[in-house]
Parts: structure tokens; C-alpha cells; sequence
């Protein structure tokens, strides 16, 4: 009888998986990073939106106030409408609540309110702040 000397796999072999294995799973790991990274952009993205429109119903609701310019200056000018007020006051605590460094200006010309939210959405990287602007009218 013949003996087969091929007794198993070499060390090069092992060596030679064990690499690729590795790059698979650190590309794996790679992609689950920038994932989860995109997601929470997202929500952040989101949460923006929901803040602008909160802050645009806020003004059609209280169209004369709006007209008044009660919501032009922020804080709300001495005088100004109660409601508008409070509504500018609640508005930015839930920026700042919601978004990280979360701050809002609402602006008007004529009949027409631009509402910009802005947030920091570097996570310590240093990219400028990101500012999302809806517009709407009365």
C-alpha cells in the first residue's frame, strides 16, 4: 500500500485564511460604522424638519400675530403677542433639546416666513454647522 504524505493544511495555508477572514470581518465592521454614522445624520436630519414645520404651523395658526411681526424678532418683542412669545420660547427649548447645539432664526418678508433650524452635525470633527430653511407663506 501506498501512503498519501498530504497529512492536512500547512501553516501558510492557516496564515493565508486567517488574513482574509481579518479583512472581511474589518470591512464588515467598517460598513456597520458608517451605517450607524448615516443613520443618526438622518434622525438628526428628521428631527430638523419636524422643527421647521412645528414652527411654520405655529405662525399660520396665529395669523395675526404673524402680521403684526410678533414673530420677526426673536425673543418676541416687548408688547408682542403673548402666544407668539411662547411659541418662539418653546420653539427654540426644543431646538436646543432635540438637536445638538440646536438653534433657529425665523425671518419674513411681506407675507412669506423662511424658518432656518441649524445644529452641529460633526461629533467632534469639526465641519461647520448644517442649517436646514423652509419657507411658507400666510
Amino acid at each position: 500500500m501506498k501512503k498519501n504524505k498530504q497529512g492536512g493544511s500547512s501553516l501558510i495555508e492557516v496564515l493565508i485564511t486567517v488574513l482574509v477572514l481579518s479583512v472581511g470581518l474589518l470591512g464588515m465592521a467598517t460598513l456597520q460604522f458608517d451605517a450607524l454614522k448615516l443613520n443618526h445624520d438622518s434622525f438628526l436630519r428628521s428631527q430638523a424638519v419636524n422643527l421647521a414645520y412645528d414652527m411654520t404651523d405655529r405662525i399660520r395658526s396665529n395669523r395675526s400675530a404673524a402680521r403684526d411681526g410678533d414673530y420677526d424678532l426673536q425673543p418676541a418683542p416687548a408688547g408682542a403677542d403673548a402666544s407668539a412669545a411662547a411659541d418662539i420660547i418653546a420653539w427654540q427649548a426644543n431646538l436646543a433639546a432635540a438637536l445638538p447645539t440646536g438653534t433657529g432664526t425665523i425671518t419674513r418678508r411681506n407675507e412669506e416666513f423662511t424658518v432656518q433650524v441649524c445644529w452641529d452635525e460633526s461629533r467632534g470633527n469639526g465641519a461647520p454647522a448644517t442649517c436646514f430653511q423652509f419657507v411658507t407663506g400666510l
